[in-house]
């Protein structure tokens, strides 16, 4: 999976919530911060926003 495992585990969610009949997904928190751990030194992050609220 790799780099896409991101993509992956958000898409995972929003099926899984989904299924559950959920408007939001996680614990229906308005922001998120997602980090990413590659080889080396490398660290990717990013702020999310859920705007379904």
């Amino acid at each position: 999976m790799s780099s896409s495992s991101v993509f992956f585990v958000l898409d995972e969610m929003r099926k899984s919530s989904a299924r559950d009949g959920l408007s939001t997904t996680g614990e229906s928190f308005e922001w998120g911060v997602l980090f990413g751990f590659g080889p080396g030194l490398t660290l990717e992050t990013a702020v999310l926003r859920a705007l379904g609220h």
